[in-house]
C-alpha cells in the first residue's frame, strides 16, 4: 500500500509533491483522531465459527478490531504487492492490472466499514485511530493507483504492455 503508487508519482511525474502528500497525510490523521472515540471498556466477545459469520459480525461490528483488520491489511497488501511485481516483470498487462483493482475495490470497502464499526472493540483510542487511518490511507492509495493507470501508465507499464491496452507506446 503506497509503496509502488506513491513513490512513483514523487519520483516520475509533478502530479504530487512530498509536502502535499504530509498535509494530505495530516489532514486524515486530525479528521480520523476527531472522529474516534474512546473504546468501549467491556463487550461481549464472540467468536465466529464459520467463514460466512465472520465477514457479517465484522460488518456488523461484533469482533475485535485485531480480528477485522489485520486478515484484510495483509491479503490486500500482498495482492498489491503480487500485481505490481508481475506488472513490473512485464508477466500482466495493463488491463489485467485494472481488473485485479477492480476486484478488490469492493472487498476495500467492506474493509472500511468493518474497521470503523469494530474500532469501539480495540485495546486503547491510540489503535482505533491507527486502524482507520490506515484504511483511509488505502483508498488513497487506489486513487492513485487509478491515476497512473489513468494519466501516467508509462512509469509503470513497459511498451508491449502499453500497445496491448492502448494501441500506443507514448
Amino acid at each position: 500500500m503506497l509503496i509502488t503508487s506513491l513513490t512513483l508519482l514523487l519520483a516520475f511525474t509533478t502530479f504530487i509533491s512530498w509536502y502535499e502528500v504530509l498535509i494530505i497525510v495530516a489532514c486524515l490523521l486530525v479528521l480520523v483522531y476527531s472522529l474516534t472515540s474512546q473504546p468501549a471498556e467491556s463487550y461481549e466477545y464472540r467468536q465466529p465459527f464459520s467463514l460466512y459469520y465472520y465477514m457479517q459480525w465484522s460488518w456488523l461490528g461484533y469482533l475485535r478490531l485485531r480480528d477485522a483488520f489485520w486478515p484484510f491489511f495483509v491479503f490486500y497488501n500482498v495482492i498489491l504487492l503480487y500485481i505490481d511485481y508481475r506488472v513490473d516483470q512485464g508477466t500482466f498487462t495493463a488491463a489485467s492490472w485494472v481488473t485485479v483493482h477492480v476486484m478488490l475495490a469492493l472487498p476495500l470497502v467492506y474493509w472500511i466499514g468493518a474497521t470503523w464499526r469494530c474500532s469501539d472493540k480495540s485495546a486503547s483510542r491510540r489503535w482505533s485511530i491507527v486502524a482507520r487511518w490506515v484504511t483511509l490511507l488505502s483508498l488513497f492509495d487506489l486513487v492513485l493507483r487509478w491515476v497512473i493507470y489513468h494519466d501516467y501508465p508509462n512509469i509503470l507499464f513497459n511498451c508491449q504492455q502499453m500497445i496491448l491496452q492502448w494501441g500506443d507506446c507514448v
